[in-house]
C-alpha cells in the first residue's frame, strides 16, 4: 500500500510526531509567503497564506493548491480573497506541473501533506484540494485515493473514460471556460458525478483554457462552506446561506438560455438542500425541463457536441500524418487538412455549434502552438507557426 492509499490523518500524525519543532517558526499572517521548503523533502517548496486572524489555538480549513506550472504564489493569490473572507489557510505547491510524469507530482503532493500539518493548525475534517488542467486530475485522484478531503475544486480537468459513475466521497466544484478544449471533459465529470449521486456543482465562464477568475474561485470556496454546513463540519450561518441563495436565484432568474436556467435551478436545489426549503427551485427546474425551449436547446447542444467530437476523432490522424510525412506540408496545406477555414466560418455563428467550433479551434491551437512544436523543427515548425497565427494572429 502506497502513501496515496492511506488517510491523510495518518500522514499528519507522523508529521506531528517528527516535525513538531516547525510550528515554532513564525510565518507572517495576512500575506502570501512565496516559498517555504518542506522539512521532509527540502527540494519541494510551497507558497502559504495564513488568515490575518490565524491563531494555533483553533483548527482552520485549508486548501492545497496544485498549479500546473509550478507557480505557487500566483495560484495562491487566486484564492487569497476568499481565504481571507472565510478564514482558510492556503498551501500552494511550487513543484506540481502538467504534461509530465506523475511521480514528481506525487512527490510534491506528499511533501505538502506531510509538512503543512506539522506547521499549521489544520482542521482535518475540512481539507480541500484545487487544481487546473492536469493538476485538477491529480487533485481528484489524491482526494479519491486518500479519502481524506472534504472537497475538490477542479478547473478544466478530465477523467479517463474508464472512470465509472459513483460517489467519490468528497464534494466537487468544477469550472471551465466555454471556449476551453476541456469543456466537454469537465461537463462529463459533472454528468458522471450526478449519475453516481455525488455532491457536485459546475460553473462555466466565458473564456479559454485557464484558471477560473478570483470571483468564481471565491464562489467555489463559498459553496464548500455551504457543503460543510450541510455535513455539520462547521457551524450554521443562516445569514450566509440567505446571501448565497439570493445571489444564486438572481443569477438563475436572469439567465436567458432556458437550458442554462434549468441547470442553475437544479444546482440551487442540490446545493442548499437541508439548509433551506428548496421545493420551489426543484419545481422551477422541472417546469423548465418540460418546456419546448429546453427541448430545442438540448437538441442544439447535442448537435454541437456531435460536431465537436467528430473533429476530435478526426484530428489525431491529421497530426500523425503531418509528423510522419517525409515531405513537410506548407502552412496553407496543413490548415486545409485541419479545416481551419470552415471552422472559423462556423465559429462566427451565435449558436451552440458556433461555440463548439471555437473550442475545436482552441484545441488545434494548443497542439500547433505548444505540443507539436516540441517534436519538429525546420519547415514543419514553420507550418505549425503559420497555422497558429491563422487561429490567433500575433498582436
Amino acid at each position: 500500500m502506497t502513501w496515496l492509499h492511506c488517510p491523510l490523518r495518518a500522514v499528519a500524525i507522523i508529521a506531528l510526531l517528527f516535525c513538531t519543532v516547525l510550528s515554532a517558526q513564525p510565518i507572517p499572517k495576512g500575506e502570501i509567503v512565496d516559498k517555504i521548503a518542506a522539512a521532509s523533502d527540502p527540494e519541494m517548496a510551497y507558497a502559504v497564506y495564513l488568515p490575518a486572524s490565524y491563531a494555533p489555538d483553533r483548527r482552520w480549513p485549508v486548501v492545497f493548491v496544485l498549479d500546473p506550472r509550478r507557480r505557487g504564489a500566483l495560484a495562491a493569490d487566486l484564492f487569497r480573497d476568499a481565504a481571507a473572507q472565510f478564514g482558510w489557510i492556503i498551501v500552494s505547491s511550487n513543484n506540481t506541473e502538467s504534461d509530465s510524469e506523475n511521480a514528481p507530482n506525487i512527490r510534491a503532493v506528499q511533501a505538502l501533506l506531510t509538512d503543512a500539518p506539522s506547521r499549521f493548525s489544520i482542521d482535518e475534517h475540512r481539507m480541500y484540494l484545487a487544481g487546473f488542467s492536469g493538476t485538477a486530475n491529480l487533485a481528484f485522484q489524491v482526494a479519491e485515493k486518500t479519502g481524506a478531503f472534504a472537497g475538490v475544486i477542479g478547473c478544466s480537468g478530465w477523467l479517463p473514460p474508464t472512470w465509472k459513475s459513483h460517489d467519490p466521497g468528497f464534494a466537487w466544484f468544477g469550472t471551465a471556460g466555454n471556449l476551453d478544449f476541456n469543456f466537454l471533459e469537465t461537463r462529463s465529470i459533472d454528468d458522471r458525478l450526478a449519475a453516481g449521486g455525488a455532491v457536485h456543482r459546475v460553473e462555466f465562464f466565458a473564456g479559454p483554457h485557464r484558471w477560473a477568475a478570483k470571483d468564481l474561485l471565491g464562489d467555489a470556496v463559498a459553496w464548500m462552506e455551504l457543503q460543510a454546513m450541510r455535513r455539520r463540519l462547521r457551524g450554521a450561518d443562516p445569514a450566509l446561506v440567505t446571501k448565497l441563495l439570493d445571489r444564486d436565484v438572481a443569477t438563475a432568474n436572469a439567465e436567458a438560455d432556458p437550458l442554462l436556467a434549468m441547470r442553475r435551478f437544479e444546482s440551487i436545489a442540490r446545493s442548499f438542500d437541508g439548509l433551506t426549503d428548496v421545493s420551489a427551485f426543484r419545481a422551477r427546474a422541472e417546469d423548465l425541463r418540460r418546456s419546448s425551449g429546453v427541448a430545442r436547446a438540448l437538441e442544439d447542444e447535442r448537435r454541437a457536441t456531435a460536431l465537436e467530437n467528430s473533429h476530435r476523432h478526426r484530428l489525431p490522424s491529421v497530426y500523425n500524418a503531418f509528423l510522419q510525412s517525409e515531405e513537410p506540408l506548407m502552412g496553407a496545406a496543413l490548415a486545409r487538412a485541419l479545416q481551419i477555414a470552415p471552422l472559423q466560418k462556423l465559429a462566427k455563428e451565435s449558436s451552440y455549434r458556433g461555440v463548439a467550433a471555437q473550442r475545436v479551434l482552441e484545441s488545434i491551437y494548443a497542439q500547433v502552438n505548444f505540443y507539436l512544436p516540441q517534436q519538429v523543427r525546420g519547415p514543419k515548425l514553420v507550418a505549425l507557426q503559420t497555422v497558429a497565427a491563422m487561429i490567433h494572429p500575433p498582436r
